[in-house]
């Protein structure tokens, strides 16, 4: 009985050391995985809105895999995806739960910081930090005639102060809602991209460009420009503007389908400027062959930035290409045709230490970390990435 007794504990030992080494990702112990990142990767699985969102990170993009089955957390329960990023913390508002949260993300697992009861705009359209410390997010109201403004305090998401931007243009006849477009912050001014809608959201042939004063959040000058309709999407989905070296604003125009011109332009306003600069514009559409640009663009240093679009030639799927664009010249300086023809979601790509990181879902040759040199204009490949996905929703970094 006693060689028995024994050789059953042995067994049941085994069973459970087998059972913990293959572990999902929703039940590991909480001692894996490394206290701090410096990149994560949100990987999403079935279609929408059945979709579920898996987190996994790394410290080094260069090699190694990223695997969902023995890695990472599953985050939808926890919060959207709408992440800002800064200083290695995640802030979320879940509007379903009526809370402002602050993550992060630790030995593999998503962690709650901080939250705090928020329900003053119906949701994030749009954001900007002051300072490392210091968060402005925009939005409207239920109704979508109103513009509201919150200012926290990122280390203990106290509210420093909130209330509704005063000064817009009245809503012209036939447009009784607010479109949010982005926004940014320069030398004491608040920059911000909007346009109108009806209940169809169909918008106007313009859009419009406001300067308010961050001290009061009062308008200081409205303008309106004709050279397009449509704006930027503001929300931390996406990235569809950006602001160089803290003295020019970069932002595009996505027309929506029966406002006008589909072509999508890239314009800019200046620091100190009460208006767009109306001597600078670029058909981004026209740069990249007529082809349909997805809503994500990328400043990558030295006057250049990345645009992605979709490529016909590819097929229906998979044909999502990579253009780098000359700013300044104006001028598409080359196609990363060594990239894959790619199957994007939102946001894939990222610039850190004059390097351009790009997530690639592909049905060719496996999913892949593909890194552009800006220096030497190389592209490799690095980190092999979780396959048999729906896409990349978000691919960052968690520091600046």
């Amino acid at each position: 009985m006693t060689q028995y007794f024994r050789n059953s504990i042995f067994l049941i030992l085994a069973c459970l050391t087998i059972i913990g080494c293959e572990r999902e990702p929703d039940s590991g112990s909480s001692e894996s995985g490394e206290k701090d990142y410096k990149y994560f990767l949100l990987s999403a699985l079935g279609s929408w809105p059945n979709t579920v969102h898996y987190m996994t990170a790394t410290n080094d993009l260069t090699k190694g895999e990223m695997d969902i089955t023995k890695e990472g957390d599953e985050i939808n329960s926890k919060g959207t995806y709408s992440y800002i990023v800064k200083n290695g913390f995640i802030y979320n508002y879940k509007t379903d739960q009526g809370v402002f949260k602050k993550f992060k993300y630790t030995r593999d697992r998503l962690t709650t910081v901080k939250e705090v009861p928020f329900t003053y705009i119906s949701d994030i359209s749009s954001y900007v930090w002051i300072d490392d410390n210091t968060l402005v997010i925009v939005g409207e109201t239920g109704d979508g005639q109103h513009i509201r403004y919150t200012i926290f305090n990122a280390s203990d998401l106290s509210i420093i102060r909130q209330g509704e931007i005063e000064g817009f243009q009245p809503f012209p006849n036939a447009y009784n809602f607010y479109s949010l477009g982005a926004m940014t912050y320069m030398d004491g001014q608040i920059y911000l991209q909007f346009s109108f809608r009806d209940g169809k959201w169909l918008t106007p042939e313009y859009y419009n460009f406001t300067v308010i004063d961050y001290q009061t959040f009062k308008v200081k000058n409205s303008i309106t420009d004709t050279r397009s309709s449509g704006v930027a999407n503001g929300s931390p989905y996406f990235k569809t503007t950006f602001t160089k070296d803290k003295e020019a604003f970069y932002y595009t125009c996505f027309p929506r389908v029966g406002a006008g011109s589909s072509k999508i332009y890239l314009f800019r306003a200046l620091k100190g400027a009460t208006s767009p600069d109306t001597g600078y514009q670029i058909n981004l559409t026209d740069l990249v062959g007529g082809k349909p640009l997805e809503t994500v663009i990328e400043y990558i240093g030295n006057n250049k930035m990345v645009v992605l679009y979709r490529d016909p030639a590819l097929g229906n799927t998979y044909n999502g290409r990579y253009a780098i664009i000359d700013i300044e010249t104006k001028q598409l300086v080359r196609v990363l045709n060594e990239l894959p023809g790619d199957e994007p979601y939102e946001q894939g790509m990222f610039v850190q230490d004059k390097k351009l990181y790009i997530a690639v879902n592909t049905n060719k040759e496996g999913n892949y970390v593909w890194i552009y040199d800006l220096q030497t204009d190389k592209v490799t490949k690095g980190m092999k990435l979780p396959k048999n996905i729906s896409g990349f929703a978000r691919f960052d970094k968690f520091y600046d």
